[in-house]
């Protein structure tokens, strides 16, 4: 399988310290084995010092000694592993995935169990199987791993609060998982409170991480309930550690933390004096003391910010690019780390762009960019510099570098969702099965979406090359679901609001997802993320999602669940206008979504007072499983009110428009090219994209408008350009066909992958 681009290069940073953080701690009660294990990895950290050839050797002589043993004896695992920690640092990840599975396998065998060796085994398995794009195995593996060490330490035990902060490091790093990092800090930071006087400056330090994360997800009261925490235990320790620099060091950043917070809950009175405090602590160590002070004026130039004197911001980050002139042979040493420069300037350069003050945001910007590179961030803030200075396609094209920055790697995207499900028991949040119920329910998600599993290209190449795919669509059913929530209408309109904020290629629209049949709650989250990602749409992205029953011998019984569900949709639609104040609302349907979208679009048009009907934007009729005599009914009414900008796409070879076929009595559907033709009809751009499917005979080639790459570039211009753009406007692949001999406008469009122009 293919690696992931992004993944390897995260993990090849992270390589040696993960490997040097799995070597197995001192425990009692060791097996033989076990001690033999420790010493084994001992030497193979000293070989790994001198660097990835020597560990490689190292590993290779034991691993060619290992060839006579047993296949279950624990030394051949203990030589696997060595071998695949080896190719891990050499950043040979296709050799290292089979013998870390091999590993696991072995371990699992032990007896009597040696549960901290099968978790290290696990931990490095499940980094390379992320690796490898197998997101879900890895993220079980990990949490098999946790469970060993439990197992291994029992629930109490400082060492297994070392590998919880030890495995949030990780997960952050390598994985962007915010939520879980907060879940393993936690946990590591009930341990050490359970073992204070061992933890000593650890439990502060872990607090302090936790509360670093916990304000970037918004969790303010547990925030500030753990720096509270830290802070005490700093001050308490320093009362007889006066001279501690870390311990110092340590109780800035929690007040700094705290003064942040501060700002962020309107008190600028409390941040600047929480500011003031920490410049008040005195370092011994000049490294220590100059990495301080610029911590401390970074958050007084942040308050500043906030309370709107930009100005103000301005001379306190300059005052860090004095500093760091003044002590520029700390940075040259790396004693201090190089890339602070570059981040002050970049800071420097946005608050020039808050005051429009344009040639001192580009100079800010130039220098910045020889320190960063072409960094995601400082695409950004080009983007903006050019959008300010009228350079519309300059800007456009900086962001779209920004955004391929930024979706090379693995993130969580939120979904927002609209839902007239009825709740699984059970109790856990955000879990809705295939019943019916008459209350709209609101909610948000956090999707993960691996890297570089999507289309590299934010646009098609020039028209004189060979006209190839964009890229892979991103599989949806490898995105893994975090962090349901259901929310009440101020929570919801609260994150669509800042979600919204947060848009520059799509900064006045919004897109709605309507699932099709045959799918479930989570299934439709995930597609919804999978197009937020493949469409390159950094709006806002909500999902309804109606009752199907998730199967596909429950065809009859989602059809009559998408009919009933319009008036759900119609109230969801005007949630997501209230809670975006969207000037557009791209709506896509999908299969039988489009039996839910239709009629909710005749009401809509037809109320004259409806918030929604000036606000919808493109209208995207995806495969729609609907008879064509009731498409095209509620298609004139739609267009009769008033409403247009449709586009349909629609196949021959879609195998669930032709099981629809059969199961709506010979009926032919309105995304199913039956004729050799899609359906035409006015006010409506029809597609036949037949020659877009994958051919696989166990594909049922029904969501080729996401999963074919090309497709999803179409709908990512249609959104971007509006469906007046013609579609051979948009992708030379989409040739216009016409009625006969004469006539003027196209009929419909086929896509022709053979085309050149």
């Amino acid at each position: 399988m293919k690696l992931l681009l992004r993944a390897a290069v995260v993990l090849a940073l992270l390589a040696p310290a993960l490997v040097s953080a799995q070597a197995p701690a001192v425990s009692g009660g060791d097996t033989p084995h076990a001690a033999a294990h420790r010493r084994l990895q001992v030497q193979f950290q000293k070989a790994l010092e001198a660097g990835p050839a020597a560990a490689l050797a190292f590993a290779t002589k034991r691993f060619d000694a290992a060839a006579t043993l047993g296949l279950d004896d624990p030394a051949r695992a203990d030589a696997f592993e060595l071998m695949a920690q080896a190719d891990l640092a050499a950043q040979r990840y296709r050799e290292a995935l089979p013998l870390a599975t091999e590993v696991v396998r072995i371990r699992r065998l032990a007896r009597p169990p040696e549960h901290e060796q099968l978790a290290l085994a696990l931990g490095l398995n499940a980094t390379l199987l992320f690796a490898a794009d197998r997101s879900e195995e890895s993220d079980a593996q990990l949490r098999e791993s946790l469970d060993e060490y439990r197992r291994a330490f029992g629930p109490h035990d400082v060492r297994l609060a070392q590998k919880l902060e030890g495995q949030a490091e990780l997960v952050q790093k390598g994985f962007g998982r915010t939520p879980w990092v907060i879940e393993l800090l936690r946990e590591a930071a009930a341990i050490r409170e359970g073992d204070a006087a061992s933890s000593r400056g650890k439990l502060a330090e872990t607090l302090v991480e936790l509360s670093i994360h916990e304000m970037n997800a918004s969790e303010y009261g547990a925030c500030e309930a753990h720096l509270a925490r830290a802070a005490a235990v700093l001050e308490a320790g320093l009362a007889t550690h006066r001279d501690d620099e870390e311990w110092k060091a340590l109780l800035v950043q929690a007040l700094v933390l705290k003064s942040g917070l501060a700002g962020k809950l309107a008190n600028p009175g409390e941040a600047l004096r929480l500011a003031r405090q920490a410049q008040a602590i005195a370092f011994a160590d000049r490294a220590t003391r100059v990495e301080m002070q610029l911590v401390i004026i970074e958050a007084l130039g942040t308050q500043l910010e906030l309370s709107g004197d930009i100005d103000g911001a301005i001379r306190e980050e300059k005052r860090i690019l004095e500093t760091i002139a003044g002590n520029a042979d700390l940075f040259e040493s790396h004693r201090l780390d190089p890339r602070v420069q570059g981040d002050s300037l970049l800071s420097l350069a946005k608050l020039y762009l808050q005051k429009d003050d344009l040639p001192e945001a580009r100079t800010a910007l130039v220098e910045a960019r020889q320190g960063l590179g072409d960094s995601e961030g400082v695409l950004f803030a080009f983007a903006e510099l050019e959008r300010k200075g009228g350079d519309e396609a300059q800007a456009l094209a900086h962001y779209r570098a920004a955004l391929k920055l930024r979706k090379e790697s693995a993130s969580e995207v939120t979904v927002l969702f609209g839902t007239n499900r009825e709740p699984l028991p059970g109790g856990e949040a955000g879990r809705f099965g295939g019943e019916p119920s008459e209350t709209l329910r609101l909610g948000s998600a956090e999707v993960l979406v691996p890297g570089a599993q999507f289309s590299t290209k934010a646009w098609l190449r020039p028209s004189s090359e060979p006209l190839l795919p964009v890229g892979h669509a991103t599989n949806a059913a490898r995105l893994l679901i975090r962090a349901k929530r259901v929310l009440d209408e101020p929570a919801f309109r609260a994150r669509a609001s800042t979600l919204m904020k947060a848009a520059r290629l799509d900064p006045q629209a919004a897109l709605v997802f309507v699932h099709g049949f045959n799918v479930t709650f989570d299934e439709a989250l995930q597609r919804g993320a999978q197009l937020a990602r493949d469409l390159n749409f950094d709006g806002p992205v909500f999902v309804f999602s109606w009752p199907s029953k998730g199967s596909l011998l429950r065809y009859g019984a989602d059809r009559s669940s998408a009919d009933a569900a319009a008036r759900s949709l119609i109230a969801f639609l005007g949630q997501v206008v209230a809670a975006t104040g969207a000037k557009q609302v791209h709506v896509l349907a999908h299969s039988m979504g489009n039996r839910v979208l239709l009629p909710s679009l005749v009401k809509i048009e037809r109320d004259a007072q409806s918030p929604v009907r000036e606000r919808l934007g493109e209208i995207i009729l995806a495969a729609p499983a609907v008879p064509e005599r009731d498409f095209e009914a509620w298609l004139d009414d739609i267009v009769a009110h008033g409403g247009s900008r449709l586009t349909l796409y629609a196949s021959s070879v879609d195998r669930a428009m032709q099981v629809g076929w059969y199961r709506e009595w010979g009926t032919t559907l309105a995304g199913y090219t039956s004729r050799g033709a899609p359906l035409v009809h006015a006010g409506l751009q029809s597609i036949d994209i037949s020659k877009a499917a994958s051919g696989d005979l166990l594909d049922l080639n029904h969501d080729v408008f996401a999963s074919n790459p090309v497709m999803s570039e179409d709908i990512r211009q249609l959104l971007q350009s509006g469906s007046r753009l013609a579609p051979d406007r948009r992708l030379p692949t989409l040739v216009p066909k016409y009625a006969g001999a004469g006539t003027g406008a196209p009929a419909y469009w086929s896509y022709e992958p053979a085309q050149r122009q």
